[in-house]
């Protein structure tokens, strides 16, 4: 039993060996790859799985008994099932052959998240291809793409530091039909995902220096007078304008308002000194905070500006700036 087990280790770790250096050849001799990129023979390798590898073990020893005892229902049984194992060799290698790799994408994160990549995979022709499996080191995923269709495949992968991500290479491969065979093509991708600071956990208060004539005020429960409106049931009646009701013969209710808050600047320079990467964590609380807040800001940092502004692509583009800031 130990031996078996040492033989299926022994094999696991060749295989390992063997797609690294399939890698590093596809590394020196192609580059990274060119997207959009159709599969076509010269990229497509074929080897047995684990599963195919004992298979191949027990078809030898089914053919060898057969021999030495002069069986011929054995020796057919043997060829017959060869003869299969050897066509869905080339079953697998068309399920690959022919796929095209569109575009890969990825949404921007924060250091410590996971990156997601969708690989974008289209079946161009009128045959569904079956299992299509996308493996990169950390992550698979595996779908079934229809004729004429376009999927998307996604690969996770842990970011740790602030900035540009690039994707690690990965694996298109099945084992259609039968698991026997693995037809695979290796992938080195250009695609890259933007990496966030990591917001600070307990980040100091906004700051308050920013003019306050960006923001507008909100209606409702406040100080300061908003405007009239008809009297509603349930209005408090210190709240009525009683010269106003009288002179229209109608009740009417003032509306107050609240200020809103003053916006904020967010400078890189008044922040004194410091650890340039808590800094940064510092910004971008500040700004994830003040985007929930709904109070306009600005960022003044080294080589770039932004004006006071508010919105999912002010946030992005200030964003992007903390993550490609050059300490």
């Amino acid at each position: 039993m130990t031996s078996i087990t040492s033989l299926a280790t022994e094999a696991s770790t060749a295989g390992q060996r063997f797609d690294d250096w399939v890698l590093e050849r596809v590394r020196q001799r192609r580059g990274p790859t060119e997207l959009p990129l159709a599969f076509e023979y010269r990229h497509i390798y074929v080897m047995p799985t684990r599963f195919g590898f004992w298979f191949g073990i027990l078809l030898a020893l089914t053919v060898l008994g057969g021999l030495n005892f002069n069986n011929n229902m054995s020796l057919m049984l043997g060829f017959l099932l060869a003869a299969i194992a050897q066509l869905t060799t080339l079953l697998a290698y068309r399920n690959l052959a022919g796929l095209r790799v569109e575009a890969i994408r990825a949404t921007p994160v924060f250091a410590g998240e996971e990156a997601c990549f969708r690989v974008l995979v289209r079946n161009p022709e009128h045959r569904t291809r079956f299992a299509i499996e996308a493996v990169s080191p950390e992550s698979r995923d595996c779908r079934d793409i229809a004729a004429q269709n376009t999927v998307p495949l996604a690969l996770k992968q842990l970011s740790f530091e602030r900035g540009w991500m690039p994707m690690e290479p990965f694996r298109l491969e099945n084992r259609y039909p039968l698991g026997l065979f693995r037809a695979w093509a290796v992938i080195i991708p250009k695609a890259q995902c933007l990496v966030y600071p990591r917001p600070a956990t307990n980040p100091p208060p906004l700051p308050k220096t920013g003019r306050g004539d960006h923001g507008a005020a909100h209606p409702g429960e406040g100080e300061h007078f908003h405007g009239l409106r008809e009297f509603q049931q349930g209005d408090p009646l210190r709240r009525i304008a009683w010269r106003t009701s009288a002179r229209h013969q109608k009740l009417y209710s003032r509306v107050m308002e609240s200020p809103s808050e003053e916006a904020c600047e967010l400078n890189w320079y008044l922040m004194g000194s410091g650890d340039a990467e808590e800094k940064l964590s510092i910004l971008t609380a500040w700004v994830l905070r003040a985007e929930r807040r709904k109070i306009p800001y600005s960022l003044e940092m080294p080589g770039a500006a932004l004006p006071t502004d508010l919105g999912d692509d002010h946030r992005d583009a200030c964003l992007e700036i903390l993550a490609l800031h050059a300490s």
